[in-house]
């Protein structure tokens, strides 16, 4: 099926779940999500990056809950123990 996805009835615009949209900008605020990393920390050197092994993964802090890219960083960051 190409071409298929969440669609508005009529056409060619996506649904944008406004609620949803808006909690992920609100997290994204509050833990200063950034798409780089802060001197040497990164996502996947945090305690909270579910796979360090992943350039994607999920984070599991409680007040972020999404998916962040490897070398992201948030203020939640916590080193890893080895």
């Amino acid at each position: 099926m190409s071409g298929s996805g969440p669609l508005a009835s009529g056409g060619s615009e996506p649904i944008v779940d406004e609620a949803r949209f808006a909690e992920a900008q609100r997290a994204a605020k509050v833990s200063a999500l950034r798409g780089t990393p802060l001197d040497d920390d990164h996502c996947r050197g945090c305690y909270y990056y579910l796979d360090p092994d992943a350039d994607l993964a999920f984070c599991w802090h409680e007040k972020l809950q999404i998916l962040v890219g490897a070398d992201w960083w948030c203020h939640y960051w916590e080193m890893r123990d080895n």
